[in-house]
């Protein structure tokens, strides 16, 4: 099994500060009454039993919620080749954390926004976790509130500042093709062959390119991923967005 792995993906907790106002959100729209917490040992005793992976995910809930965040990804250090990567809404990023976050190993950072307000009162956290993790980009997600105009005026934001830009799971598929190379415009350079493509946008004011990443129609998950959860471990993230009640993985 461990050949056709490549990520852990840890579910540190279910709680999220700010549940249930996401519309993206893969978790149930129920926001939860008591948090439940993932436990570092029975985090340890999975990672032991699959070994060294390449990479690994570390998201919620909202895992930096937790006062110990930086304990869980010295922990996933001990199992991880390569980059580990924090998904988060930013809300709670600040210098201090930021800079003990990655002292204990993480590498990667995606901060999660679906409109162009929510960028705006996240900026300043994105700019200071991108001092202290280069690899610091924001990820667009699939809702009402980045389609069409709105979806560019957000990358245009976004790209100025110079992050690089996801956008995420299946925005063509759910809400019919978007052609970037008009409405940005941008010009499409890389295309993965598995539905991903890259872009390279210039900045009008600038003249500076910035590249960006989309991906194009949900084909579903392989079984890529060990997912740890306070529910227990799944091998599909289908299986975990079923348990905390998204059956539509909306």
């Amino acid at each position: 099994m461990k050949d056709k792995i490549f990520r852990y993906r840890l579910i540190t907790n279910l709680k999220c500060n700010m549940s249930p106002n996401c519309y993206f959100c893969y978790q149930s729209y129920k926001p939860c009454k008591e948090d439940q917490i993932l436990s570092l040992e029975k985090c340890e005793e999975t990672m032991k039993k699959v070994g060294q992976l390449k990479r690994a995910t570390i998201m919620g809930g909202e895992s930096t919620l937790l006062p110990n965040l930086a304990e869980y990804i010295a922990l996933t250090r001990k199992y991880v080749k390569e980059d580990i990567c924090l998904v988060t809404n930013g809300i709670l990023l600040n210098e201090k954390r930021i800079k003990e976050y990655a002292e204990a190993g993480l590498t990667e950072v995606a901060i999660s926004i679906s409109s162009l307000e929510m960028y705006m009162t996240r900026r300043e956290q994105a700019l200071i976790c991108k001092k202290y993790v280069p690899n610091t980009r924001i990820n667009i997600p699939k809702c009402w509130e980045s389609t069409g105009d709105k979806l560019v005026d957000i990358l245009k934001a976004v790209l100025a500042d110079g992050f690089y830009t996801v956008v995420c799971e299946d925005l063509m598929g759910r809400y019919g093709e978007f052609d970037f190379e008009e409405k940005l415009p941008a010009t499409k350079i890389k295309d993965d062959g598995h539905n991903f493509f890259d872009y390279i946008w210039r900045d009008p004011n600038t003249g500076i390119e910035h590249q960006f990443g989309v991906f194009g129609h949900y084909s579903g998950y392989d079984d890529t991923d060990i997912v740890i959860t306070p529910l227990g471990n799944f091998c599909k993230w289908e299986q975990y967005c079923k348990a905390v009640g998204n059956d539509q993985l909306c």
